[in-house]
């Protein structure tokens, strides 16, 4: 009776301290809605470009590199426009002048939309922190426990929808767009991970590649 007293009291003091850790909102990344050309004569693809729509070069690499990473990944060949054009600039001629020297035979254009922020401020609080002395590790009594005064501190998250429209370059139609979107983001990386994932396996299940 006392042994179960006892993991009882453990377990109470340790499922306080994590809901109290992890009660802040999951990043959650969803395919939201799928455009498709009813006919995409030349698909699957195997050389693409990806270039990354965003007023900030930085952000446009890390979008264009994350991608071609999860492209490579199913064995996909892709180029990232910010690597292979010395143009600050998308324009017509510099993306014509990659697609010439690649062979390239779909291009996708990534722009990222910012939907909404959120800050949320945790407030001061008081943790038991336990420090085993020996026998049981579940034993209650052989624990040495002490406070801990965690500060006060704010968590920034993010709403972002990422949107990839795919050109084939025989025609220069658009013949596919993928919108997806992120709930809860912490970081800009993250969701540029995580919907990447998202935006490859959608092409993959609607056979835009192999």
């Amino acid at each position: 009776m006392k042994s179960i007293l006892r993991l009882s009291i453990v377990a109470i003091i340790l499922g306080c301290f994590f809901a109290c850790e992890t009660n802040k909102p999951i990043q959650e990344t969803s395919v939201d809605r799928v455009f498709k050309a009813p006919i995409v004569k030349n698909a699957p693809y195997s050389k693409l470009l990806v270039i990354g729509a965003t007023p900030s070069r930085e952000t446009s690499r890390m979008i264009e590199d994350r991608l071609i990473l999860e492209l490579t990944s199913m064995r996909v060949e892709a180029h990232s426009f910010v690597k292979e054009s010395s143009s600050t600039e998308a324009t017509e001629d510099a993306v014509l002048e990659i697609v010439n020297e690649k062979n390239i035979d779909g291009v996708i254009v990534v722009s990222l939309k910012f939907e909404g922020a959120e800050i949320m401020t945790r407030d001061e609080r008081v943790d038991l922190d336990a420090d085993v002395r020996g026998g049981s590790l579940l034993d209650y009594f052989r624990y040495d426990y002490r406070e801990i005064t965690r500060p006060s501190y704010s968590e920034y998250s993010v709403d972002v929808i990422l949107v990839s429209d795919f050109y084939d370059v025989e025609s220069q139609d658009r013949i596919y767009s993928v919108e997806s979107s992120t709930a809860h983001g912490e970081t800009t990386h993250k969701i540029v991970m995580d919907e990447s994932k998202a935006i490859v396996a959608r092409l993959r299940k609607d056979r835009l590649i192999r």
